[in-house]
């Protein structure tokens, strides 16, 4: 079962213009951390109640293995929003709910190191099923 919102992700082309855009227009403040750089993307997460607002910058182009599929969204779709976490309580369950109900569920069952790493167990939703947008879900380990 869906029990929050977890976060709303952003791809942008230019994360420093963007986190100006919600630090000074919208008052928000990022995480300590700041611009964070993972393998193929730039990421910032403002904290927005009991969820976060996530600004995604690939840095790869999209062929590339480490972030091509954030650089492709980009490509065709241009900046907007790409992604919608939520918390579940019982990742089987709801990976198996969603498959009987025609959903395409990417990486039912395997979580990776991420996700462990993060103590959270992950999956995704193609954005064919879900009206465009891509889906993450998470349920913390």
């Amino acid at each position: 079962m869906i029990t929050k919102v977890s976060f709303v992700g952003i791809v942008v082309n230019d994360i420093e213009e963007a986190q100006r855009l919600y630090t000074e227009v919208f008052g928000l403040k990022p995480w300590d951390q700041g611009v964070v750089e993972m393998p193929g993307v730039k990421a910032v997460m403002f904290p927005v109640g009991n969820c976060s607002i996530e600004l995604l910058q690939p840095t790869v182009g999209p062929e590339d293995p480490a972030g091509g599929n954030l650089a492709r969204w980009l490509e065709r779709r241009g900046e907007g929003l790409c992604r919608l976490g939520l918390w579940v309580d019982n990742m089987e369950e709801e990976v198996k709910r969603l498959k009987e109900s025609g959903v395409r569920v990417i990486e039912s069952g395997e979580y990776g190191e991420i996700g462990e790493e993060l103590g959270a167990k992950m999956a995704f939703i193609h954005p064919k099923s879900t009206l465009g947008v891509l889906i993450e879900l998470d349920q913390q380990m």
